[in-house]
């Protein structure tokens, strides 16, 4: 607290705190608004299709992932990053209204969409706002910031979560996604308060307009750190679709009726985020300041095997429920405020346009690719709990590896 302090006596500190505020204001309304959308969206999947055919949606999710991407790209191109990311929060809010409209009226397979879109929108709004502190922050600056700024979000996924849980089955699951939409309205006013104070980062003249690439693909092939973030990012959703099938499955088994799993969901995901809130403000910055990039990034799937270790010897909801919280709150707080600070020293590009692939497509392709292959195996026998278990260790494993050659030192970046 008192390094903030310190650095308010400048100019710079001031407009960069100022930035942050306001961007975690906008990051909370995103948030409370993406809180509706995933517990509505899991709970109208299981209505409508079942759990047994999750896996089929989350195969698909690349697709959506894919389009909505390189939309984003060519916004980049033609538009800046400030506009660019206002826009994406523009078209999610029209698009909450007519899957809203769509599902009132008994549209089926907008279940389906706005499961699709849930997916998808978020990730690519979220590491939108990582790019914008990736280019404005030093990696000093990031070690103080990061965890309070994830932290300040979090109020509003815990604001909405506890909405849910509370007034689910009073007022129909359905009408939070017009609530959601209307969530985007002040993250829009925030968002451009953000970079009024922080500046809007620009590109250099070789990669103005894209003109290295709409989507930086060719930067994997220079940059070894970027393609090592998508590995271990590929790995840890293996690890999350795992865990989270399995508590799907798990729900599906312990909660009748759709309001009711609605409400059970915002409740558990209230619960990921005090655990992430606390995580963010009471232990992440001592950690970042105290533990090496590379220890923070090897122990975390560690802690994640042990979880499928008792989830293997004791398969019951609570269980599951537990394990995936933790990895929830992890990966909203240490992993990703240590893993941003590997970004900072790279280019425009890097940061605004390989990291949607590394970071946003990968996340999203590895859950995909996970559902896909489990969807094809139970095509020929009955997955049980064993084989989410023993998968999961597996992956963590992997995961761990990985870890290693992302954290190498290269410059400032770890120290």
């Amino acid at each position: 607290m008192s390094e903030i302090f310190e650095n308010l006596k400048t100019e710079r500190g001031k407009k960069i705190l100022f930035s942050m505020l306001a961007l975690s204001f906008s990051t909370a309304f995103l948030l409370a608004g993406y809180e509706f959308i995933r517990s509505v969206s899991e709970s109208l999947l299981i209505h409508h299709y079942g759990a047994a055919n999750k896996p089929y949606a989350m195969a698909m999710v690349p697709f959506a992932m894919a389009a909505c991407i390189y939309g984003y790209g060519r916004l980049l191109s033609m538009l800046g990053s400030r506009k660019a990311f206002l826009s994406s929060i523009s078209f999610s809010m029209i698009l909450f209204v007519i899957f809203f409209i769509g599902l009132k009226n008994g549209y089926k397979p907008f279940a389906f969409l706005l499961y699709l879109f849930k997916e998808a929108y978020i990730v690519i709004l979220i590491e939108q706002i990582w790019s914008f502190v990736n280019s404005i922050l030093k990696t000093s600056e990031a070690k103080l910031y990061n965890g309070p700024i994830i932290g300040m979000t979090t109020l509003g996924s815990i604001a909405a979560g506890f909405l849910i849980a509370r007034y689910a089955v009073k007022f129909s699951t359905e009408n939070f996604i017009l609530a959601a939409a209307i969530m985007m309205i002040p993250a829009l006013i925030f968002a451009q308060i953000a970079y009024n104070k922080g500046g809007e980062p620009v590109p250099s003249k070789e990669e103005s307009g894209g003109a290295k690439g709409h989507l930086g693909l060719n930067i994997f092939r220079e940059n070894k750190t970027v393609m090592y973030i998508a590995l271990v990012i590929f790995s840890t959703q293996v690890v999350s679709a795992l865990m989270d099938l399995r508590f799907t499955h798990l729900v599906q088994d312990a909660i009748v009726g759709k309001d009711l799993r609605t409400a059970y969901f915002g409740g558990f995901w209230m619960k990921v985020n005090v655990f992430a809130f606390i995580m963010q403000f009471l232990i992440t910055p001592l950690i970042m300041k105290k533990v090496s990039i590379r220890v923070i990034q090897v122990a975390i799937p560690l802690i994640h095997c042990v979880n499928f270790i008792v989830l293997f010897v004791y398969p019951q909801l609570a269980f599951a429920a537990c394990a995936f919280l933790i990895f929830k709150g992890l990966d909203y707080s240490i992993f990703r405020a240590s893993k941003e600070t590997l970004y900072i020293p790279f280019s425009y590009d890097t940061r605004y346009r390989a990291k949607q692939i590394a970071d946003a497509f990968t996340y999203r392709f590895s859950k995909g690719f996970t559902a896909f292959c489990i969807f094809a195996i139970s095509s020929f026998t009955i997955i049980g709990g064993v084989f989410y278990a023993v998968a999961g260790i597996l992956f963590s494993g992997i995961w761990t590896a990985i870890a290693f050659p992302m954290t190498k030192k290269r410059g400032e970046i770890l120290k």
